[in-house]
């Protein structure tokens, strides 16, 4: 276990290299010269050193660093709300169409899911406020201000993911059903609700966790979007603003902490699959 996840943590560094060296020339280009002024080892190094010093220069008169700590949390609560209705709803709706494979409510869900999967973001976003903010009134439109200004932000970033882990959910639970300990079970009596939660959940875990990840880089993306739709101050509207008004800090500070997120999830995803099934360790060493 511990040698998986030293592995897997030394695997990030490469990616990290990458990226930083990718994102210092665009941030030259974004000033306009196209070629280094000093060699590229020297000019790489000082960049290197600046991130690990947490120097990520200046939007305004403000370290980057404090506006990355002001504007991180509201793109968090975004994304781990959007993945958390997108995960609740996907599974439940996909074990309740698995349950009823070929009937008329599935179909119904598979539809819908289809439907979801279907809607841009923003578009989606622009519909839920027509209804909910100016039709009913019910929900505020723009910001997060307390619970109420969360519904519709979290929602118009998770309901397009449901879709797909509904999907994932219900041909992973009909090929669990399949299996031959389940007929046992269900010959041996044991009742249907405990079969389900007993013995298929665990088995459906894997690509479970792995949609849920797949789809947790595309709620990153995402919250540019939802942010700039429900003015949100985020990173993701950071991120769209500096590439906007050409200003390289911003546009370095807010990739490379989307990239952070985005690689910590990633490496809790694959420690998951290690604990719901041991075997996988071995397989990925």
């Amino acid at each position: 276990m511990l040698k998986y996840i030293i592995k897997r943590i030394l695997q990030i560094i490469p990616s990290f290299f990458i990226l930083t060296l990718g994102v210092s020339y665009a941030s030259l280009l974004m000033r306009g010269m196209p070629e280094m002024p000093y060699p590229t080892h020297i000019m790489y190094r000082q960049f290197i050193e600046g991130i690990l010093r947490g120097d990520l220069g200046f939007m305004g008169r403000r370290p980057m660093v404090e506006v990355l700590i002001d504007f991180f949390p509201n793109t968090l609560i975004l994304a781990f709300g959007g993945i958390a209705v997108a995960s609740v709803l996907g599974v439940g709706l996909g074990i309740v169409a698995a349950r009823n494979q070929n009937k008329v409510l599935d179909n119904i869900i598979m539809a819908l899911s289809l439907l979801t999967a279907s809607i841009p973001i923003f578009f989606l976003a622009l519909l839920l406020m027509l209804l909910f903010s100016l039709h009913l009134g019910w929900l505020p439109s723009r910001g997060l201000d307390g619970w109420r200004g969360m519904i519709l932000p979290i929602a118009t970033l998770g309901l397009p993911s449901v879709g797909f882990i509904a999907r994932t959910a219900r041909t992973a639970m009909l090929d669990v059903l399949g299996a031959d300990y389940i007929k046992a079970a269900r010959a041996r009596g044991i009742p249907e609700h405990n079969i389900i939660f007993t013995h298929t959940l665990k088995n459906m875990a894997i690509p479970i966790i792995t949609a849920i990840a797949l789809r947790w880089s595309e709620l990153l993306a995402g919250t540019v979007l939802v942010e700039l739709a429900f003015s949100i101050p985020g990173v993701g509207r950071i991120l769209l603003d500096s590439i906007t008004f050409r200003s390289p800090a911003p546009m370095i500070g807010s990739i490379i902490v989307l990239w952070l997120a985005f690689t910590i999830i990633n490496l809790i995803a694959d420690l998951l699959y290690v604990i719901v099934d041991p075997r996988t360790s071995k397989s990925m060493m």
